[in-house]
């Protein structure tokens, strides 16, 4: 349970399997901007696991040898057989290599994280720290060899000077050595740091695209004078026995006419009875759900969202809007990352970021819970790698939905009291009637079918009304 918390997160993984490319390298190590913002925090992940996983197999065969007379504590010391001592040197070397991994990951990590004002690289992480932890890194390398070697063929004394060694040079180059800069940074003049307060400059307009010098940026606000939290919360209050997905849904649905919902069917046998076990509902077994009935479990939006495009960040809040009666939740996602090198960092959505660009807008039908992202129309790489992988969940061609979404249900049929007909409003109608034939034909015409079924419903509003 311990080690399975510590497994990197399938969402690193997926972004690592998209392959993106930034085509742009830092200017210290010369490596793709990628690897900053897929494979270092994926590496992170797999080093913390790795060494989880190292401590606890040492803490068992060390127990499990304390419990032999192959180790033992005799006369004031510990007496190791051969086996033991050849067993403890291999492990002591793999740890010496853990520690050399460790360097090699705080030496990128100053890119993200310097000693710098705010975090900033400067010119010390530059001359001093990053050829210190490179040292400790070889030194740390040739240490496990050594230690392995000399646990082998039973040279203690070698050991433990190289142990010894390793640990006055991690102290002092990986302690003092950082503390001393940080103390002398603060000292320091502007003309060693000028080139590193460009170059974070630079990378910062990179990180977060178009802002104005001296704004912060900030999330898209494009849809938010549609609703707020307590209208949110109201339509789902109103509505809740006809919606599928809302926020903060909770537990599992079925849908017994749900064709075009995208969730997995009951089925039958073997796949039935792992519905049922997985919901701990036996009557799905035996009640009468045919074969084809839908059962969703993703039924919260984040959480749908999530599974769908779990390389995306999404935004602060989920705004309500309509195509047509259609209740439909509107959610802006951004490829961010807090491992971005050499820009600044920001608070966006929630969390620390170094990097934040909009990358589209997800549209979810509340009825059925089928989702489609809008791209933007300048999307970065790891949007477009996305996008290529994933093609079909991305809406193609035009008219834009989002200028066909608005803040309140359209075609919505109303009563009004009778009233006395006229020529005016004779003409009138016909005036609306042509106008949204011309829409339905020229939609039609198009092969848009939504913007047909909007022009439908108003189409039909209309005739209601009159």
């Amino acid at each position: 349970m311990f080690l399975s918390r510590l497994v990197p997160k399938w969402e690193q993984l997926a972004l690592l399997r998209t392959g993106a490319r930034f085509g742009e390298s830092d200017p210290f190590f010369q490596l793709d901007l990628s690897f900053y913002v897929a494979w270092l925090p994926f590496e992170a992940a797999i080093y913390q696991w790795t060494l989880a996983l190292l401590v606890s197999v040492s803490a068992v065969v060390i127990g499990l040898y304390a419990l032999t007379p192959s180790l033992r504590w005799e006369r004031g010391s510990f007496r190791l057989s051969t086996h033991v001592r050849r067993h403890l040197a291999i492990l002591g070397g793999m740890f010496l290599l853990a520690m050399a991994w460790s360097y090699r990951l705080d030496m990128y990590h100053l890119l993200i994280d310097g000693t710098g004002e705010g975090g900033a690289f400067s010119y010390l992480d530059h001359q001093w720290l990053i050829p210190a932890y490179l040292s400790l890194l070889v030194i740390t390398v040739a240490s496990a060899v050594l230690v392995a070697i000399g646990g082998w063929t039973g040279q203690l004394r070698t050991i433990f000077f190289t142990v010894s060694a390793v640990l006055i040079l991690s102290i002092t180059l990986d302690l003092v050595l950082p503390s001393f800069a940080r103390h002398y940074a603060s000292a320091d003049g502007s003309e060693h740091q000028q080139p590193y307060a460009s170059t974070r400059a630079a990378f910062t307009r990179r990180a977060y695209g178009d802002t104005l010098p001296g704004t912060p940026p900030r999330e898209v606000t494009r849809f938010t004078s549609f609703g707020d939290s307590a209208r949110v919360a109201a339509l789902v209050a109103a509505q809740r026995s006809r919606l599928l997905i809302y926020p903060d849904a909770r537990g599992s649905a079925i849908v017994t006419h749900g064709t075009t919902v995208p969730a997995p069917a009951l089925g039958m046998g073997l796949g039935r009875l792992a519905h049922a076990w997985s919901e701990q509902r036996l009557d799905l077994l035996w009640g009468p759900y045919p074969a084809d009935v839908k059962i969703v479990r993703r039924r919260d939006i984040s959480d749908r969202v999530s599974a769908l495009a779990p390389i995306f960040a999404q935004g602060s809040q989920v705004n309500p809007g309509y195509l047509a009666d259609t209740l439909i939740w509107i959610v802006e996602l951004y490829t961010a990352s807090s491992t971005y090198p050499l820009s600044a960092h920001y608070k966006l959505a929630g969390e620390d970021r170094s990097y934040f660009k909009h990358a589209g807008t997800a549209l979810l039908n509340s009825r059925n819970g089928r989702m489609m992202i809008v791209g933007d129309p300048s999307p970065d790489p790891l949007a477009v790698a996305w996008r290529v992988k994933y093609p079909e969940i991305y809406r193609p061609g035009r008219p834009d939905i989002l200028d066909a979404l608005t803040p309140n249900p359209t075609g919505a049929v109303t009563f009004n009291p009778p009233r006395k007909p006229s020529s005016a409003s004779d003409s009138a109608f016909r005036h609306e009637v042509s106008h949204f034939y011309s829409k339905m034909r020229q939609a039609l015409q198009a092969g848009d079918l939504k913007a047909f079924a909007a022009a439908y419903d108003s189409l039909g509003a209309i005739i209601g009304r009159d």
